[in-house]
């Protein structure tokens, strides 16, 4: 109590009255810095915390810089750290109400981290295990961090063992302290390469699993959310993080933690799958997960085919599948895992012979109702099965054509998020492998009026061609749910593309009743047919626009098709209509009849078609006009719903709560068109007899499909030779190493070589100079030996006879 004794008298005045705000904080500043006891400066400083939040700027202008220096000078007291790190977070924090421009925390913080051994300080402070110190420590940084962004990641870049330090944190048994860490560092690797290598080298995605699976995995709180969400930090855009994730086998660890078993045999397996239950924040974690799947096999990312492979060969690609079509999750995680499993699948054969070869066991809930009404995740989070005899099993079914049957609202009770990630997911199926196009056109049969093999209306088993059909077809229901139509107009197309023999396969559809053959009509008629009669009753827009979507692509360099088409004179009215009206129709659907239109008139080939290109342009040119047709299609390439679509079909959380999504067009759609828009304008205006690159024939389609073989041969020479190249170039590179190898090999030997030589010859010379010395001291020796010799003479000495003759043999030498 003595020391809060003398704060107290501290405020006074000279006479016991209470002084001014500003003197009290000049004196407990100047206490703070200049008392010599501890305890006074540590009263002072808690004076300085009391008044700090009601009098921030007089505080922080007086007292900024002394609280810095004592904080660096008396860091061992655990109560003044603590005590300074409280006064310096209240400074700092910023008011969200006020412009930044004139907040304090946004000034005080500009003061501290303007000095990077402030950081360095703060970061020093981390090695302190008490609770308080800590927690506030990691507070202010945390503070800092998200108003200084950028300079404070700098400063913690360079600072020895700073990162070091924060990752440390983690590993801290108290779950505050680690919760904080994880805030603070999902906000530091925000936008920051080199800092996420840094992080990710710390071993943190070890950590980070640790934790989660600590946490219980996804059924954990969130805590493992924030864990996925600093994993994401790590890997999105980060090409070493990943390869770094894969090498460490982490990919290996996502089976488990959605928690599906890679064991199918044991008992009751699929009644312990179909009943889980779905708390908010399971599901929240779960899409977290799946969006860390999507970030390592992003398209055109050059670690995207090995991450694929590596998740197909470890469950990964089974495990999406599963969720997404064999569970009870709720919309909004069956929509991510069907978004997961289409980049899983993108442009790898062998994900998608996977995908082709596997089945599904599809859950059947007896409380489904057989209506169109589409669910949110919300209500799917409320309708969690509190029982198991609520939940049935249908029998299993080809992956592909469950994933149709989700698209097209064959199930009913999916989101129209679901659907357009599942009309993603087979896009991802069809792309690049026309294999599974021609198979899937080859299923193409009309679907069956009755069926005694099922007596569950809802799913009757058929081939994913007719099931597709029949939503293609039906299009009167388009009052109610337009979308079955557009999305399987999108699917259908995406069989067709660039795959003529998937469309000569489709042009061998016909339709009609069994029993009346002479009824039956090609499927192409079929497709016009029903675009005319939805264009006569009004039906909703998106019908109209996904039937012309997939007459362009059809008709698309496809002169057999195209002559099909021109075979019915009604065919050419229902596209020059709406193109010469002046109002009461859709500009989208205006832009796509004349782009219809032109493609027919572009690859019109054939020598034997109803309507020559000689026929055909003038009808386009008087009826139409030029201007009028290139204005129509300009108008198609402007359209907001034309020029915003996104890179994959997807439905925003607020258009999900509308009765119907703003869903017009395709990506893959949207590229194709404007890929080949220019073109088509041009055409109509060009000789009708200028066919196949300006030759001066018309259609000889023998002679163009041989053209076509020859270029399709030598692309295959080409592409021959570049793998000989490129084979040479291997063997060339390789022994150009070795070659590289026995020179620096013989380099260093003739060094080693020389190096000796130098040495044996300063030995050499060593030992020259050592034989003349020796010869120079005996010369010397000898003339002593003489020189004592007479004077002993002289002296009167005797001398030896063994000395005369060693005298003389020393006078002859």
């Amino acid at each position: 109590m003595e020391f809060l004794s003398r704060g107290y008298k501290g405020l006074l005045g000279e006479k016991g009255q209470p002084q001014s705000v500003e003197i009290t904080i000049s004196k407990l500043c100047d206490r703070a810095s200049n008392s010599t006891l501890l305890e006074d400066r540590r009263a002072a400083i808690l004076g300085l915390k009391g008044l700090s939040r009601e009098y921030r700027l007089e505080v922080g202008e007086k007292s900024l810089g002394a609280l810095l220096h004592i904080l660096n000078e008396d860091r061992a007291d655990i109560d003044t750290t603590k005590a300074i790190l409280e006064v310096l977070n209240i400074l700092c924090t910023p008011d969200e109400q006020q412009d930044p421009a004139v907040d304090l925390g946004v000034r005080f913080t500009d003061e501290i981290v303007h000095d990077s051994a402030n950081i360095n300080l703060l970061l020093d402070l981390l090695q302190e295990y008490d609770f308080y110190v800590r927690f506030h420590n990691v507070q202010l940084l945390g503070t800092l961090l998200s108003i200084r962004p950028d300079r404070v990641q700098d400063c913690i870049l360079t600072a020895p063992m700073g990162i070091s330090r924060l990752m440390d944190l983690l590993d801290d048994r108290r779950e505050i302290i680690r919760n904080e860490s994880l805030l603070l560092l999902i906000a530091l690797t925000e936008n920051n390469a080199d800092i996420q290598k840094i992080v990710a080298f710390e071993n943190a995605f070890e950590r980070l699993l640790e934790i989660i699976a600590e946490e219980d995995g996804l059924n954990g709180g969130i805590i493992v959310q924030d864990c996925m969400q600093l994993t994401h930090n790590l890997l999105r855009y980060n090409v070493s993080n990943q390869n770094f994730f894969r090498e460490t086998s982490c990919i290996q660890r996502i089976p488990a933690l959605l928690g599906v078993s890679l064991d199918y045999k044991h008992k009751d397996y699929e009644i312990e799958f179909l009943a889980q239950e779905w708390q908010e924040q399971k599901v929240t974690n779960t899409i977290a997960l799946l969006e860390l799947i999507r970030i390592l096999v992003v398209p055109n990312n050059i670690n995207t085919l090995n991450n694929q492979n590596v998740m197909a060969q470890c469950g990964v690609l089974k495990t999406v599948v599963e969720l997404a079509l064999s569970s009870n999750a709720p919309s909004s995680v069956k929509a991510h895992s069907l978004y997961a499993l289409a980049d899983l699948i993108r442009g790898n054969g062998s994900s998608q012979e996977f995908l082709a070869r596997t089945v599904v066991t599809v859950p059947y809930s007896s409380q489904r109702s057989d209506s169109t009404q589409n669910l949110t995740s919300d209500s799917n989070l409320k309708s969690n099965r509190s029982s198991h005899e609520q939940i049935q099993t249908l029998p299993p079914r080809p992956t592909v054509m469950a994933i149709i049957a989700v698209a097209v609202g064959a199930e009913h009770i999916e989101s129209y998020t679901a659907r357009a990630a599942a009309t993603y997911a087979f896009e991802c199926y069809a792309y690049n492998n026309p294999n599974a196009q021609v198979a899937l056109a080859s299923t193409l049969t009309p679907p069956p009026d009755d069926n005694p093999n099922s007596n569950i209306n809802t799913v009757k088993p058929q081939s994913a061609g007719s099931l597709l059909l029949s939503a293609l077809l039906e299009w009167e229901d388009s009052e109610a749910d337009p979308y079955v139509v557009w999305f399987s107009s999108v699917i259908f197309s995406h069989i067709l593309m660039n795959n003529e023999k998937s469309k000569e396969l489709a042009r061998g559809i016909m339709i009609g009743e069994e029993d009346n053959i002479n009824d039956h009509i090609p499927l192409l008629h079929s497709i016009v047919k029903n675009l005319i009669l939805a264009t006569r009753q009004n039906a909703d827009v998106r019908v109209l626009i996904g039937y012309l979507c997939v007459l362009c692509i059809w008709l698309w360099d496809s002169p057999h098709s195209v002559k099909e088409f021109l075979s019915k004179d009604a065919h050419l009215q229902i596209l020059i209509g709406p193109i010469t009206q002046s109002s009461g129709v859709d500009s989208r659907v205006q832009g796509l009849c004349a782009f219809l239109l032109g493609i027919c008139y572009e690859f019109n080939h054939s020598p034997d078609s109803p309507v020559t290109r000689t026929t055909l342009q003038p009808i386009l040119l008087n009826r139409i006009g030029a201007d009028q047709f290139v204005n129509r299609i300009t108008r198609l390439r402007e359209s907001p719903h034309f020029k915003h679509v996104p890179q994959y079909i997807q439905v925003a959380p607020e258009e999900e709560a509308r009765k119907l999504p703003e869903l017009y067009f395709e990506y893959a759609f949207v590229e194709f068109f404007k890929n080949n828009y220019e073109k088509i304008q041009r055409s109509i205006i060009t000789d009708p007899k200028l066919t196949f690159g300006g030759s001066d024939f018309q259609g000889d389609h023998d002679l163009i499909s041989s053209f076509k073989s020859v270029i399709q041969t030598q692309e295959l020479e080409i592409i021959e030779f570049k793998e000989t190249i490129r084979q040479l170039a291997e063997q060339l590179e390789i022994q150009k190493s070795s070659s590289e190898q026995q020179i620096s090999s013989m380099n260093e030997e003739i060094q080693s070589l020389k190096q000796a030589i130098e040495t044996q010859k300063s030995e050499r010379i060593k030992l020259e100079k050592e034989h003349e010395d020796l010869f120079v001291c005996l010369a010397d020796q000898d003339a002593n030996i003489k020189k004592y010799r007479e004077r002993l003479i002289e002296l009167g000495a005797e001398v030896t006879d063994a000395e005369e003759d060693e005298g003389d043999e020393d006078d002859d030498e």
